[in-house]
């Protein structure tokens, strides 16, 4: 929100004026209007100055500060087992009005059942210790937690490859549990889960497009500006400027309405997983 405040208050003023004042670079206005690096009351306090900012506007601007200065709910136990960009993502996820994700290799980490999460995460890690598995586990559970379990969550469409359905993480027992689960959260009024059909072109342009993952988050009144955050096996990057802004949404898009199955024939193939698992 600070960010936001800061780049609607600069409105016009050139980046590299607002640099000036606070003797830096314009890089660092652009990291503190994109929330990417933390904030220093007394830089909010001059480029409130310089922008011709009220009193009454600037303590507002302090108390943003402030808040931004707190500590995320994940730094204490999970911040030497979360990376940068997600560090970024896990704040802006629980602030978003919606949010629409598409996941191409595996279950969204949102709708992850612990037993599922573990065997992907001991995967991934490789020769980790059992202790970090724990943890990221963990992790997961308190995002979804974050996500669900606010007063208002956020409307969620979840598309995913119709390949989750038969790719194994673990036994069947797991992979029977992590189905019954997506059946579950299907049930929810503000929660669509479909799964994108085989051999689809949209679907091959989308895997050609370089990212497992894409979530276009959206914010209501007052909030961040929408963004589509892109993952990698190793890196992410958050989309904001306009062209690659509309070319990811209009993506995820067609992959909703020319590739994914409907939410009842998305629900029948869960049955039919469920069904496959438990044999």
């Amino acid at each position: 929100m600070l960010g936001v405040d800061l780049r609607s208050l600069r409105g016009k003023t050139p980046a590299k004026v607002a640099a000036k004042a606070i003797n830096a670079s314009v890089s660092k206005i652009s990291r503190l209007e994109r929330a990417e690096s933390p904030p220093d009351i007394r830089d909010v306090r001059v480029l409130a100055h310089s922008y011709g900012v009220s009193p009454e506007a600037i303590e507002a601007l302090e108390r943003l500060t402030a808040r931004a200065l707190e500590p995320e709910w994940f730094q204490d136990r999970f911040n030497d087992c979360t990376a940068q960009w997600l560090r970024r993502l896990f704040g802006l996820e629980s602030q978003a009005s919606e949010l629409f994700n598409y996941e191409s290799g595996v279950v969204s980490g949102l709708l992850q059942t612990m037993e599922y999460a573990r065997e992907v995460i001991r995967t991934g890690l490789h020769d980790r210790d059992r202790d970090e598995v724990d943890r990221r586990v963990a992790l997961r559970e308190e995002r979804q937690n974050r996500v669900f379990g606010q007063a208002e969550p956020p409307r969620v469409t979840f598309l995913m490859d119709e390949a989750v359905l038969r790719r194994r993480a673990g036994s069947n027992q797991v992979m029977a549990g992590q189905m019954r689960k997506l059946l579950e959260m299907s049930d929810l009024p503000d929660v669509s889960i479909r799964f994108v059909l085989e051999d689809n072109a949209i679907a091959a342009n989308a895997a050609s497009a370089g990212s497992g993952s894409m979530t276009h988050l959206k914010f209501g009144v007052g909030g961040p500006p929408d963004m589509v955050y892109l993952e990698g096996y190793e890196e992410a990057s958050y989309c904001t400027k306009e062209d690659d802004l509309e070319r990811h949404v209009q993506l995820l898009l067609r992959l909703s309405a020319e590739a994914a199955a409907s939410r009842a024939a998305s629900r029948r193939m869960l049955i039919a997983a469920i069904e496959r698992f438990t044999v």
